[in-house]
């Protein structure tokens, strides 16, 4: 007999068969909410939305309204724009570093000899929604320490490879968009079909990254 899980949204509880993910509920609940669910909490601990149902529990949304959500938005569209920059340039000694916040979003720079111009801007938005059109999966796998420093490597993320040599951690997140691979801390959303909501300007020597602000 297959087992189910009792799970709880809202006052009203339903079952649920083991090997079902938070994404899969929050797809069936999505129409009562005006934002994207971006994450849930279970029994008020908070959890991406590709993780499955381990036990009975209560479930309560997070959207991209909440402050939880709107970070791991924000979070997840760095990745994106790391990973599009990538793409464009399609040389690895650059860096991209992602310095502070400007208005909505973050102000950018491309280090490693490469002219920021409109029209670079222009095909690195382009290929961002590219991605998201084609809701390129967000995955995360949790490796050791010394196997993220070979990634790093592999990546030419010299500055993050060297971090991690001194850290006391033995295991590591890495979240990957196709073959990219980077370190973030902290929840991503399930996909880029999530991040559909942005805009590139040029600013000073790079360019800024303006995201819809938290509610």
């Amino acid at each position: 007999m297959e087992k189910t899980y009792k799970i709880t949204i809202d006052s009203l509880t339903k079952e649920y068969p083991q090997g079902t993910t938070y994404l899969e509920l929050a797809r069936e609940y999505q129409d009562y909410f005006e934002d994207d669910i971006l994450l849930v909490y279970v029994d008020g601990k908070l959890q991406e939305l590709k993780k499955k149902l381990q036990k009975d529990c209560e479930v309560k949304f997070e959207t991209a309204a909440g402050n939880a959500g709107h970070k791991t938005y924000k979070r997840s569209m760095c990745l994106m724009l790391v990973k599009a920059v990538y793409d464009v340039v399609d040389r690895r000694d650059i860096k991209v570093r992602i310095l502070y916040s400007v208005g909505n979003g973050y102000f950018c720079k491309i280090e490693g000899g490469v002219l920021v111009t409109p029209s670079l801007l222009e095909k690195i938005e382009k290929r961002m929604r590219e991605l998201v059109r084609d809701d390129v999966s967000i995955d995360k796998r949790s490796v050791n320490t010394d196997d993220a420093i070979d990634i790093f490597h592999k990546h030419g993320m010299y500055d993050k490879e060297e971090l991690f040599k001194y850290r006391r951690v033995s295991r590591v997140n890495i979240y990957s968009m196709n073959e990219f691979e980077d370190y973030y801390y902290g929840y991503m959303v399930p996909s880029a079909g999530y991040l559909k909501y942005f805009k590139l300007y040029p600013y000073d020597e790079g360019f800024t990254i303006q995201m819809p602000t938290e509610a």
